[in-house]
């Protein structure tokens, strides 16, 4: 009995001592039962598992020497998903309760310059998930631990493989080259990174998708260049309105640096406020609209501008018969901060260009500067500014003056490998002059107009896990509203009352897989909006001046969804539904085709805040090279704002008093085939929709078409690259032409010629068509040593066979009854040149 006694000790002890025996193997590579078989028989241990369950299993090669026999079966099941586990005097091999969960995070940047790049994928196909850069080119994606290839991709660039073993939390700061010309660099092939859900309903452009196409007189434009894309609308040539998906103008939010600027254009649009020189991405929703934008119904721009390039110093600029520009670049300190500083200059004084509205002693000038430091790992900041200003001389003398200003300052904050934090500081302020009374100069007054602005924000991402991404945050905007005065008179007596509003929102979003078929995005925004409008001319009973403010408050919630389903690897449908509030707008003349003198005027006491119900349905078809979609949308717009007949806006104090509410409907069918590889690409977009409105009082309470209301419309865009240095550019659209109201004889009341309108947006100008072709050369000279300037010469001709597209129709009493005669035509057939270099 004790000899039987001690032995059961002994195997006792050897049966727990096992997994801590040290032992000297060489494990090729081969299935793990196999392995484990080996491993039995070398170690002298019995493994119990479930074959099924490790049949498909596959690793090594490893070489060990006097390694514990515990740390064996680590190194050997790393990645697998399976554990061990001695029980009795057997090691159990089985699943994980719970695998463990790593988090590889970093940035994307440019090789170049160190920017980040914006929507950057990264994507790991043993898992068949990936995740995007945000718009700060950050990116968190959490997985089980395991040996993974990561592929990463943008658009532009060259796909980037990196390989890792992931055992633990892993910061990656990864840098992507850019793809060259070169023909035989071009490779056709289906990218097998799959894409963001939420990029399908956003159009996203880098800075080369910007400067492969030019515009009118050689200007590479931002906002042009979202006018190119199906769906979004321009009233008329060189206007820079966004009219997109049965919106208005004013309903879209455009922003640079995250500064809201509420007039995008110079010289009326003929060109944006831009600089192409500075711009690092944009991207406009215009389908979806994410929870932690908000404040606007139909579409977002998001414009961000460029950091500067953190590794070396560069210089560069252009010329063209529009304008002279001028940007440098480099680092504060190399790797950890940069800075750019850009000027651009229009040149119509110089080369005396003439346009329809003003003279060629007409100037606007652009100042860009951006800095940014990196505090450590977890922490950067960022501060921008940019100032703009048209000076704007009419032929009899008129001066029209506006200007933006706007500065962020950012702190960008990583809490741990999957929390990121946003907090934003930001001004911005426009203000509009005009002349009035300009017979005399010691009678001339300006009529002044603005919005000033300034804003807190912070937001925030947490990084769940490949599958589920959630955001949340909060911000708040204190709008300073002047509608319209006479600048620096002492007489109140024809100003529009001024305003004072809060705007705050929280809001919580989340974008989930739901499993492979099926992808969720959803958000709520809660919005509230604080008004208090001064009421002017009010006094007691003995006559003196009573300081009264009309205060109200809204609160309203916003919610939105998108469901995607995707029945196949190339094939997606997805609907979308989206309610927004807008708590201010602008005063609008529908019969002005360019205007810069519209103000803006918020929800108050009298005047409720605009609100929208968006629905749209969508599919997308994605073969090798190609990408085919087709969507159709339906939008319901409410408390529509527009002015009575003859209602004017300057020196009109009363002209809240004549605006009348009503609603909108907006639906259309679109329809897109792009070409996305190869030395040709391009794009056939066609889209049909309709605007109504029915308002009180107005076209005597009948539905009408709205003024932006443009049927038919198609757009080719197409490129080609011939060799290195040659590429050639197209772009021809065709589309209905606008509505506008007539008038049908006049009548005279106090020896003046009062028109007499027919109905409301009963006629339409002529159709419209443009082409417009272009080409570029590109070169390379070796200047100062190593130094070498990049040189893009450009030429191109804007409106090819000179179509004579309206602009608007002179209403003088002479014309009313020879409409044909009243016309002013557009810019006409307009060749150009241009040049930019990058030294």
């Amino acid at each position: 009995m004790l000899l039987f006694f001690t032995g059961s000790i002994r195997l006792c002890a050897q049966t727990k001592n096992v997994l801590d025996n040290p032992l000297s193997i060489h494990i090729p590579a081969n299935s793990l039962i196999e392995v484990l078989n080996l491993l039995e028989s070398k170690a002298n241990c019995s493994f119990a598992y479930d074959p099924d369950q490790l049949r498909n299993v596959q690793t090594g090669p490893f070489h060990f020497s006097k390694t514990p026999l515990r740390s064996i079966l680590e190194k050997v099941l790393f990645g697998t998903r399976l554990d061990f586990k001695l029980i009795g005097y057997d090691i159990v091999i089985a699943p994980a309760a719970k695998p463990k969960i790593w988090t590889i995070r970093g940035h994307i940047r440019d090789h170049a310059s160190g920017e980040e790049l914006i929507g950057a994928t990264i994507y790991l196909p043993e898992l068949g998930v990936g995740i995007n850069t945000n718009q700060y080119g950050f990116y968190a994606i959490s997985v089980p631990e395991g040996n993974y290839q990561i592929q990463i991709s943008h658009t532009g660039y060259q796909t980037k493989e990196e390989n890792t073993r992931l055992e633990g939390n892993v910061e990656m700061e990864i840098e992507l080259r850019q793809k060259t010309n070169r023909l035989e660099e071009v490779e056709i092939r289906q990218s097998a990174i799959a894409p963001n859900p939420i990029l399908l309903n956003e159009q996203n452009f880098g800075v080369k998708q910007l400067n492969n196409t030019t515009y009118y007189a050689g200007e590479t434009d931002v906002v042009k260049r979202l006018q190119m894309q199906n769906g979004i609308k321009s009233m008329s040539e060189g206007s820079s309105g966004l009219f997109v998906r049965g919106g208005n103008t004013d309903q879209n939010l455009v922003m640079l640096d995250e500064a809201i600027v509420y007039n995008p254009s110079h010289l009326y649009g003929l060109v944006s406020v831009f600089n192409p020189d500075v711009v690092n991405n944009v991207q406009i929703y215009r389908d979806y609209m994410p929870a932690n934008f908000g404040g606007r119904l139909s579409s977002v721009v998001v414009n961000r501008m460029a950091e500067g390039n953190n590794k070396e110093y560069h210089l560069s600029g252009g010329l063209s018969l529009m304008s002279a520009r001028l940007a440098a670049e480099g680092p504060i300190v190399k790797e950890k901060g940069s800075f750019i500083v850009a000027f651009r200059r229009s040149l119509l004084d110089v080369f005396h260009n003439r346009f329809k509205l003003f003279s060629p002693y007409s100037v606007y000038y652009d100042i860009n500067a951006k800095a940014n430091y990196k505090l450590d790992k977890n922490n950067s900041v960022f501060y921008s500014v940019y100032a703009g200003q048209d000076n704007l001389v009419s032929e009899n003398s008129y001066t029209n003056n506006w200007g933006n200003l706007t500065s962020t300052l950012r702190w960008n904050h990583i809490f741990n490998s999957r929390i990121f934090q946003n907090v934003s500081l930001i001004y911005s302020d426009y203000r509009n002059l005009l002349d009035l009374n300009a017979d005399t100069l010691s009678q001339k007054t300006q009529w002044n107009t603005g919005v000033r602005d300034f804003t807190l924000k912070a937001d925030y991402t947490y990084y769940h896990s490949p599958v589920n991404q959630i955001k949340f945050g909060v911000s708040g905007i204190y709008h300073l509203f002047n509608p319209g005065e006479i600048r620096k008179s002492p007489n109140d007596e024809f100003n529009i009352p001024r305003d004072k509003s809060l705007e705050a929102a929280i809001y919580y979003a989340q974008q989930i897989t739901l499993n492979k078929s099926f992808e969720l995005s959803y958000g709520l925004r809660m919005g509230l909006f604080k008004n208090s409008q001064e009421r002017n001319n009010v006094f007691d009973p003995q006559g003196n001046r009573l300081n009264l403010n009309e205060v109200k408050v809204f609160i309203n919630p916003e919610p939105r969804i998108n469901l995607s389903y995707l029945p196949g690897a190339k094939d997606r449908i997805f609907f979308t539904y989206n309610r927004n509030y807008q708590y201010l707008q602008l005063i609008q003349n529908s019969t002005l085709a360019f205007s810069s003198l519209e103000p803006w005027i918020p929800a108050s006491k009298k005047i409720k805040p605009q609100h929208s119900d968006y629905f749209s349905l969508g599919y997308r078809y994605s073969p090798t090279n190609y990408v085919l979609s087709l969507s159709a949308y339906y939008k319901y717009l409410d408390h529509q704002l527009d002015l009575i007949d003859h209602a004017q806006i300057i020196k009109n104090p009363e002209v809240r008093s004549q605006l009348r509410a009503g609603k909108s409907n907006a639906y259309g069918l679109e329809l897109e085939l792009t070409k996305t590889e190869g030395k040709f690409t391009g794009t056939i977009a066609y889209s049909y929709s309709r605007v109504f409105r029915k308002i009180a009082d107005i076209n005597s309470g009948n539905r009408f078409i709205a003024n932006y209301d443009i049927p038919h419309e198609l757009k080719i865009t197409a490129r080609y690259d011939l060799t290195r240095q040659w590429s050639f550019q197209g772009f021809f659209t065709y589309s209905t032409g606008r509505p506008l109201t007539l008038p049908v004889g006049y009548y005279q009341h106090d020896g003046l010629n009062v028109p007499i309108f027919e109905d409301r947006n009963t006629s339409r100008f002529p159709d419209f068509s443009r082409l417009d072709l272009s080409a570029q050369y590109q070169f390379r000279t070796r200047v100062f040593g190593k130094r070498k300037v990049l040189s893009t010469i450009s030429v191109g001709t804007y409106n090819l066979y000179n179509r004579k597209n309206p602009l608007y129709y002179h209403l003088n009493s002479s014309s009313f009854e020879t409409k044909k005669s009243s016309i002013e035509y557009g810019l006409g057939f307009y060749p150009w040149i241009a040049y930019s270099f990058k030294i």
